[in-house]
């Protein structure tokens, strides 16, 4: 079970981060907005990039994009490089790491080792469709869970459908939206992993939305795929004896 919760992206000031084509109604700093539904679009050209600029040296493990409309066509790519002309003008002279996001209609993630750059470059090329559109770009680390839930776990679906009945029992609806929430049970855990769910917990609390991969990078069980969701209530922790404790996580999805 993997989280990431930390987006390097999202303290950046909007000089840190450069897009090839933004329509001003839609600009890349769109994508630093934790709603799926505020996106970055794009012109219509068939290749477009984005140019970070973290500051300093950071250690990622972890690339998604979230909430898109990239096509099977399409590709998209990730470098790293620790050289960079003035202006974010990208140069091929200190490129030192590449990653390759595979497609999916849904999040698009990909972990890997740990890799240091201060600039990185997402270019999405190869897009059929009319611009590309984007609700967000993730760049940063992520946290391994174990002992995991990985066979203790509740997946219910869940819908906000507004559903008025006449006085024959007739049907008035507004049709809504459907999601998943996730009740995970964890077993026996101590030391540094439970001072790791405490900080977690701290950091995001009900407030900021992460990505959760129940099976790590598994994409062949729609039910449980990666997923951008929030805690939903409180982390209780009950102690099982030697410092070690059991608990729970309740995460819902959001869209």
């Amino acid at each position: 079970m993997r989280v990431a919760y930390t987006n390097l992206l999202d303290s950046l000031s909007s000089t840190s981060i450069l897009a090839s084509s933004e329509d001003s109604s839609y600009p890349l700093t769109n994508t630093q907005d934790q709603r799926l539904t505020v996106k970055w679009h794009s012109d219509d050209a068939t290749t477009h990039t984005v140019v970070i600029d973290l500051g300093a040296t950071a250690a990622c493990s972890i690339f998604a994009v979230l909430s898109h409309n990239l096509s099977t066509s399409g590709t998209v790519v990730v470098n790293g490089n620790d050289d960079i002309a003035s202006g974010l003008t990208w140069v091929t002279s200190g490129q030192s790491s590449t990653q390759t996001i595979t497609y999916n209609a849904g999040p698009m993630l990909t972990f890997f080792t740990p890799i240091s750059n201060r600039y990185w470059k997402f270019t999405f090329s190869g897009q059929t469709q009319n611009g590309i559109e984007i609700g967000r770009l993730w760049l940063g680390s992520y946290l391994t869970i174990s002992p995991s839930s990985l066979d203790d776990f509740t997946v219910t679906k869940k819908r906000d459908d507004t559903v008025v009945y006449g006085k024959n029992r007739q049907n008035y609806a507004s049709i809504g939206n459907t999601w998943r929430a996730f009740t995970l049970t964890f077993p026996k855990t101590n030391g540094s992993m439970l001072t790791s769910i405490q900080t977690f917990y701290d950091t995001v609390g009900n407030h900021s939305s992460f990505i959760f991969c129940n099976f790590d990078s598994i994409r062949t069980y729609p039910l449980v795929d990666p997923c951008y969701c929030s805690i939903s209530g409180d982390v209780g922790f009950s102690h099982a004896g030697r410092q070690f404790y059991t608990y729970s996580l309740d995460f819902e999805e959001d869209l």
